[in-house]
């Protein structure tokens, strides 16, 4: 990882160890699941995810040891981008495009949201060429 300043930090837990790769499991809580009025609105959301992490720093970890996963602020700028502000772009473009030329909202919300799954589909099917600009660092928890 670059400059650290500039990094989202997350904490996790190592639950297991392959040679330079770390398995970290983190809880990852929906945005109501902190909020003081969650008892009275709907259930909080939490799940644990478990991401594989290279240890390029070559630090000693151990099973069950708490440590922090690191992102730079960029990677996870390019991951809204990819996730969110594309697919919004691809809807109005053929929804208003579509529109223009047919003059037929229902064809046109049909042909947005096909547009929007096919997205999703071709971002899926590339996930490994994604994810190597989207790369995890990990270190030893700060007290």
């Amino acid at each position: 990882m670059s400059n650290e300043e500039h990094n989202i930090c997350r904490e996790g837990i190592v639950r297991a160890i392959d040679g330079d790769n770390i398995s970290v499991e983190i809880i990852v809580s929906s945005a109501c699941s902190g909020c003081h009025a969650k008892s009275i609105c709907i259930p909080s959301d939490r799940r644990q995810e478990v991401i594989t992490v290279k240890n390029t720093r070559h630090e000693d970890f151990q099973v069950g040891e708490t440590v922090e996963l690191l992102l730079e602020t960029s990677a996870g700028n390019k991951a809204v981008v990819l996730a969110y502000v594309l697919p919004l772009v691809v809807l109005l473009v053929l929804l208003f495009g579509c529109y223009a030329i047919t003059g037929k909202e229902l064809l046109s919300v049909g042909v947005g949201v096909l547009g929007v799954v096919l997205y999703y589909l071709i971002l899926k099917s590339a996930g490994k060429k994604v994810e190597q600009g989207i790369e995890f660092g990990i270190r030893k928890k700060r007290q």
